[in-house]
């Protein structure tokens, strides 16, 4: 689905828009990307938490600054893919139904039933971050985060072709392509996030993108299973974006390398908590009601550049 653009945006347009997301905070220790050598500037570093001392997104207000909570697609207002059974929504600061809370030292995007609801498509809520920062290859992506559990949860980490500006343009919104930086299918009478699974999308036109396939990867058929549950402590995820050749980082180290080209305007990222699947022959029928265990809990997410 593609979305036109008021009137013609540029790439560079697009890329000026970096300029003026960086949040900072006082006395905050510079920072660099987990894992990846060689010289960076930093573009965002945003820290989320109520109580921290080195916050950078502490309420509503200040997430509004560099983030929606809605998919690009329809003028940004789409709440939902057809793949999964929860809907995003937003509620102010303090409101019981919140979706995004800010706890002490993270921000939680949360899960649930909501009145009226219960475990089928469209009948749970959840939240989602749709960062307004255009990345492009040249740039490094991580977020530390603690991921929700519990049969039914779909966490999902990814970039997504266009960009919005804050002042409600829109770029064209071509697809594919798309990089999936981490997707847990919890499914199939598992229970908890262990099986990481890391995408790239061709639509079924490999040709189109280079013939994309492995430079290397430690996943297997299922995914990769390091022998962690990543709902049990925070763990930092990245996407080292090389030109044409993306590299995939868990806790600073290599886990895998896609040979991949990017024809497309920039892209945006997207931390969704994505909860009940409509995929073909998933079995929801364990599923419950996931209370707090549908949090996903984020520390912080930083974008680079290399100099």
């Amino acid at each position: 689905m593609a979305v036109p653009p008021d009137r013609p945006f540029t790439r560079r347009q697009a890329l000026t828009l970096a300029a003026c997301v960086l949040p900072t905070a006082a006395g905050a220790a510079p920072v660099s990307p987990s894992g990846v050598a060689g010289g960076f500037r930093t573009l965002a570093d945003w820290r989320f938490g109520s109580g921290r001392a080195d916050a950078t997104v502490r309420s509503m207000a200040e997430l509004h600054r560099s983030f929606r909570t809605r998919y690009i697609y329809d003028q940004g207002r789409l709440d939902g893919l057809p793949t999964y059974w929860s809907k995003h929504r937003e509620y102010p600061d303090g409101d019981p139904r919140s979706l995004h809370v800010f706890e002490d030292d993270h921000l939680a995007l949360k899960g649930r039933i909501p009145p009226g609801g219960g475990l089928h498509p469209g009948g749970i809520e959840s939240g989602m971050l749709r960062a307004l920062l255009p990345v492009e290859p040249g740039m490094v992506v991580e977020m530390r985060a603690r991921l929700p559990r519990g049969l039914g949860v779909w966490p999902a980490f990814w970039l997504n072709p266009g960009v919005e500006t804050a002042g409600g343009q829109f770029s064209a919104t071509p697809w594919p392509p798309e990089i999936d930086i981490f997707e847990f299918f919890v499914w199939q009478r598992r229970t908890r996030p262990r099986l990481m699974t890391m995408h790239v999308q061709d639509a079924g036109r490999p040709q189109a993108f280079g013939d994309p396939h492995p430079v290397f990867s430690r996943a297997g058929p299922d995914g990769y299973d390091p022998g962690i549950d990543f709902s049990a402590d925070y763990h930092v995820f990245g996407l080292d974006w090389q030109e044409g050749r993306p590299v995939w980082l868990l806790d600073g180290e290599r886990v895998q390398q896609m040979v991949y080209e990017w024809q497309a305007p920039p892209a945006h990222i997207l931390v969704t908590n994505q909860i009940g699947m409509s995929l073909q022959g998933t079995d929801m029928s364990g599923m419950v009601d996931g209370g707090s265990n549908w949090d996903y809990c984020i520390d912080y997410l930083r974008v680079f550049r290399r100099i």
